[in-house]
């Protein structure tokens, strides 16, 4: 048998708690499943028995959260994670918790990358959001099959921003490389580029 010999408060989270077992730091656990399991000083427990007690009070609970997470907008798998790591729930906990979200179709990198792309197509070329999607975390695959879901504009929106950008300017060569850097910026492919700031260029005439 194994004896709670001290429950911590942690400094910087004040709802989980450092739980002490024969001496030693055993886990880090929320001060909700301390209070739910009846847990404190003294008790003497199977090793075991603890540690699931813990395990499924704190899956339990880590899920609880990452559905409130989610509910104000979709997230990508990597964002889930994080936002449990810095909860400082254990690798275990967060693999159910996504294995249960993926089951109950509550999380989708496609979908996500899907919206994403719909959303900011119109201001953000394929290589600006593909970007912005991988630093989330989403699989270059994923992009891949979120592209082939969504029709995006063709080159409407890169001459729309050019057009904007140029505009009460001087259409001179160097104006026309700021335009094109700018472009550049926004992430579209220099093939769009030179296309549109060719369209510009007859549009003198």
């Amino acid at each position: 048998m194994s004896k709670i010999t001290a429950i911590e408060t942690q400094k910087n989270n004040p709802e989980r708690c450092n739980l002490y077992v024969d001496g030693k730091f055993f886990a880090g656990v929320s001060m909700e499943t301390v209070i739910k399991n009846h847990l404190k000083v003294g008790i003497e427990l199977g090793s075991n028995d603890l540690g699931q007690i813990i395990f499924i009070s704190e899956k339990e609970k880590a899920l609880s959260r990452a559905l409130d997470y989610i509910s104000k907008a979709l997230k990508t798998k990597k964002q889930i994670k994080d936002y449990l790591i810095k909860k400082e729930y254990t690798e275990e906990v967060i693999n159910y918790v996504l294995e249960k979200l993926i089951e109950y179709k509550l999380v989708d990198d496609v979908e996500y990358s899907k919206r994403y792309i719909e959303s900011t197509s119109k201001k953000q070329g394929k290589k600006l959001i593909e970007y912005k999607l991988m630093s989330k975390g989403v699989r270059k695959q994923d992009i891949a099959l979120a592209y082939d879901r969504v029709e995006v504009g063709s080159e409407d929106a890169v001459y729309t921003l050019a057009l904007k950008h140029i505009r009460n300017k001087e259409r001179t060569s160097e104006n026309y490389a700021k335009t094109y850097r700018y472009l550049v910026g926004k992430g579209f492919l220099f093939e769009e580029i030179d296309r549109v700031i060719s369209k510009l260029k007859e549009s003198e005439d």
